[in-house]
């Protein structure tokens, strides 16, 4: 074991409510291949809040630092784990979206857009990958992203019963997803968001009703929530 990754297992943070994020990122933008190699080495089915999780998520977001010039292989990789059984995991693979998006988000959009045919926790991975405020700077992306939001979104009409515990948790995700893409885009945000909220799903519902919770949203335009809350 290199000293690097005993230094992971020592400082995770784990077992416990939060991973050490801040090491975690710190490792991810100095890590060489072997040592991100050696990471995934700690991978397997079970790690729910171990040292082991973090070290795994660590190597999963420096794998994405190390080869975000090469997109479409990057992701390909990234995508392997957006299915995996740890929400921590996952979530690593959302961080190692954003971590390929700087600069790049033309790219990373068009490249996302095949995942929208995979399950639930793929498309989980796309929306909290790509709504991320550092990379939501280009109105024209922003709307490519208010698109996907949609279309993911109405995927829930086909459902107006009860859902699976991982179409929960993409509904999670697009409960605090598209306030964070309306506040960089208001005028068209909002213009879908209100179309959205006209629809009779109880699932779209619950999205329309989490989102305007949402402070940002609130400090964007207090009388506009107030409105749609009224609405519903």
């Amino acid at each position: 074991m290199t000293a690097s990754i005993d230094n992971l297992l020592k400082n995770s943070n784990l077992p416990g409510p939060r991973g050490n994020l801040e090491l975690m990122y710190s490792f991810a933008h100095s890590a060489n291949a072997m040592e991100i190699s050696e990471c995934m080495t700690y991978l397997r089915d079970d790690l729910k809040n171990s040292p082991e999780e973090f070290v795994v998520m660590c190597g999963i977001v420096g794998y994405a630092v190390l080869h975000r010039n090469d997109l479409p292989g990057c992701l390909e990789y990234l995508r392997r784990f957006a299915s995996h059984g740890s929400w921590r995991i996952r979530e690593a693979v959302a961080m190692g979206i954003q971590e390929t998006g700087a600069g790049n988000m033309d790219l990373l959009i068009l490249h996302l857009k095949s995942w929208l045919d995979g399950n639930e926790l793929e498309k989980r991975a796309v929306v909290a990958g790509l709504c991320e405020p550092r990379l939501l700077t280009d109105k024209d992306n922003v709307n490519e992203v208010l698109q996907i939001l949609w279309d993911i979104t109405l995927g829930f009409i086909a459902s107006p019963g009860k859902i699976s515990d991982v179409a929960k948790t993409l509904r999670q995700a697009l409960g605090y997803c598209w306030s964070v893409a309306i506040v960089h885009h208001p005028r068209e945000g909002k213009k879908m968001f209100e179309q959205l909220a006209g629809i009779n799903n109880p699932h779209i519902r619950h999205i329309v009703k989490e989102n305007l919770k949402k402070n940002r949203l609130l400090k964007m335009d207090k009388a506009w929530v107030e409105a749609r809350n009224a609405g519903l």
